[in-house]
C-alpha cells in the first residue's frame, strides 16, 4: 500500500514533527510513505526566489495510480491562497481518497479529515501518525476508525555534523570529478548505498519542460530512470536509458518491501527536468539537508547534460567541416586555411598546386604526389574523444612537414586524408620518400601506448608531360592508395 503525504516544507518545526510521526506510523503498519514538500500555493514570483513555484510540481507526481490515498497538509500548503485556489488544488486529486490534518470548511470539494487528536503529548508527532493510520483505515474499509492509540515517541535528533558530512561526500563526488557518459548516476547510487539508504533514485526527462507561473507544466507519460537503489540493490538502468512510466516512479522503487520515501521535483529556472527520490531519515528533517542534497543532484544532473550536449554541438561541428572540406563551391568563399592544423584546406591546397605546376613543372623536373590516409582516426573519435582525435590530426601534419620540403605543398583535404605535391629535379626521389614515410610511420605507432594512429599512404612520381593534368596524377595517386588498401 502506497500513502502519500503532501507538506509544505521540511524546514517547517511543526511539519517536521507530523513528518515524524507518520514516519512511524508507515514503518508500524508495513505501507510505503512518500513525503512531498512542495511549498505553498501562493506562486507568485519573487525577486529572491523567483522559482520557488518550481517545488509545487512534486505534488503533480501524486496524482496518479501509484497511490492509493493522499493525506494533505493543506492548511500549510494553502496559507494566505484564497479558498478558490485551496479548492483547485484538492480538486486535482479526485480519483484518489484525500486526507486532510485538519477539518475543512467552505471548500466545495469533498475531502475527509483525519480524526482529532486527543492529546497534547507530542500532538504533532501524534497527528502525523494517526493520519497515516486512518489512511491506512481507509484503503481497507472504506471508513475511518474510531479511535487511535496514543503513540510515544523516542525519535532522537542526528547531529548535525552527521548530516553535513553525507552531503559533502556526496557533493565531492558528484560535483569535483569527470565520469564518463553519465556514470554520474551510478555513482550517486553507489554512494547513497553506502551512507546506509536502502531506497533512492534519480528521474530525468529528455527534454527539459517549461513551467510557469502563468503556463504550468503537464507532466509526460514517460521518464528516464538514471540511478535506481531498490531495497539495497542498484539496479541496471541499461546505460542510463530505461524508461518508466511517470505515474509508477515509486511503486517501481518499493515492488520488494515498503519504504519511507522524500520526493522533489529537479528544476533549473523555469525548466522541470525530473524528480529525486530518496529515503528518509533522521538526516532528512536536519534544516535544509534535503534541499541541499536535492541541489546538488541538480548541479550533477546539469553538468551532465550540458555535457552531453557540448559534445553533441562539438560532433555537428565536426560534421560541417567534413561537409564543407568535401565541396568546392562553398569553400571557394570561405579562406583557404585548414581550421585544425593551420595549414591548407582543400581549397587551398588545389589553389596552391595549380599555381605551383604551372611556374615549376617544366622539361627536366619530376612532380610527386602524396595520398596520405589516416585509417585510425574515426576509432579514435569513438573511443578517446574528438579532442583526442585532434591531436592525432595535428600529430600527423606534423610529420609531413617533416618528411617533405618546405616547397612541397600539402593540405588536408578531408577529415581523415592529406594530400602532397611537390616538384623536384631528383628522379626517383619518390622512393627514398616512401621509406621515409615508413619510418615515421613505425615511430607514430609507438607514440601513443593507449591507441594505433596509423597510416596508409600512395606515393606516386610523374615525368613532365604538358597533357598531364593535376587531376589526373591525383586520380592515379588515388587508385594506387585503393589498392593498397586493398593489399592490406
Amino acid at each position: 500500500m502506497n500513502i502519500g503525504l503532501l507538506i509544505s516544507e521540511l524546514e517547517d518545526k511543526e511539519v517536521k514533527r507530523i513528518c515524524v510521526g507518520a514516519s512511524q506510523a508507515a514503518r508500524d503498519k508495513e505501507v510505503t510513505l512518500v513525503i512531498m514538500p512542495g511549498k505553498y500555493l501562493i506562486a507568485e514570483d519573487e525577486e529572491d526566489n523567483p522559482y520557488d513555484y518550481q517545488h509545487m510540481a512534486v505534488f503533480d507526481y501524486a496524482n496518479t495510480d501509484d497511490f492509493d490515498a493522499l493525506i494533505i497538509d493543506i492548511d500549510r500548503i494553502g496559507k494566505g491562497a484564497p479558498i478558490l485556489k485551496r479548492d483547485a488544488f484538492l480538486n486535482k486529486f479526485s480519483g484518489i481518497p484525500v486526507l486532510t490534518l485538519t477539518k475543512q470548511e467552505g471548500l466545495d470539494v469533498e475531502v475527509l479529515s483525519v480524526n482529532e487528536v486527543e492529546t497534547d503529548h507530542d500532538q504533532f508527532e501524534q497527528l502525523g501518525y494517526e493520519a497515516v493510520c486512518d489512511a491506512v483505515f481507509y484503503v481497507a474499509n472504506k471508513s475511518l476508525p474510531q479511535n487511535e492509540p496514543a503513540k510515544n515517541f523516542s525519535f532522537v535528533d542526528k547531529p548535525v555534523s552527521e548530516a553535513l558530512s553525507t552531503i559533502s561526500k556526496v557533493g565531492n563526488m558528484l560535483l569535483h570529478r569527470k565520469y564518463a557518459k553519465e556514470k554520474v548516476y551510478e555513482v550517486f547510487a553507489d554512494i547513497t548505498k553506502k551512507s546506509g539508504l536502502n531506497t533512492c533514485g534519480i528521474y530525468l526527462y529528455d527534454q527539459k519542460i517549461r513551467n510557469t507561473v502563468k503556463y504550468w507544466w503537464k507532466r509526460p507519460e514517460n521518464i528516464c530512470v538514471k540511478s535506481a537503489l531498490v531495497n539495497g540493490s542498484i539496479e541496471d538502468t541499461n546505460d542510463a536509458h530505461k524508461v518508466v512510466r511517470a505515474s509508477e516512479i515509486f511503486s517501481g522503487l518499493t515492488d520488494k518491501a515498503p519504504a519511507v520515501l522524500v520526493a522533489g521535483a529537479i528544476f533549473v529556472g523555469e525548466y522541470q527536468l525530473g524528480l529525486l527520490v530518496t529515503e528518509f531519515t533522521a538526516n532528512s528533517i536536519i534544516d535544509y539537508y534535503f534541499d541541499t542534497l536535492l541541489s546538488v543532484v541538480t548541479g550533477a544532473s546539469r553538468v551532465s547534460y550540458l555535457e552531453k550536449e557540448l559534445k553533441k554541438t562539438n560532433e555537428e561541428l565536426y560534421e560541417v567541416q567534413e561537409e564543407l572540406a568535401r565541396d568546392d563551391s562553398v569553400l571557394d568563399h570561405i579562406g583557404d586555411q585548414d581550421y585544425l592544423t593551420g595549414g591548407l584546406n582543400r581549397r587551398g591546397f588545389f589553389a596552391k598546386a595549380y599555381d605551383l605546376l604551372k611556374e615549376e613543372f617544366k622539361p627536366g623536373n619530376y612532380a610527386i604526389v602524396s595520398y596520405i590516409h589516416m585509417e585510425s582516426l574515426k576509432t579514435i573519435n569513438s573511443m578517446f574523444g574528438k579532442e583526442e582525435g585532434d591531436r592525432a590530426v595535428k600529430r600527423v601534419a606534423g610529420i609531413l612537414k617533416e618528411v617533405f620540403e618546405d616547397k612541397s605543398i600539402y593540405g588536408r583535404i578531408r577529415g581523415d586524408e592529406f594530400a602532397v605535391l611537390e616538384i623536384t629535379e631528383e628522379q626517383g626521389k619518390a622512393e627514398s620518400l616512401r621509406e621515409e614515410m615508413s619510418v615515421q610511420n613505425a615511430k607514430l605507432l609507438t607514440d601513443n601506448t593507449r591507441y594505433m594512429n596509423h597510416l596508409q599512404y600512395s606515393i606516386c612520381e610523374f615525368g613532365h608531360d604538358e597533357n598531364l593534368s593535376l587531376r589526373e596524377m591525383l586520380k592515379e595517386t588515388d587508385e594506387n592508395l585503393q589498392r593498397i588498401k586493398g593489399n592490406t
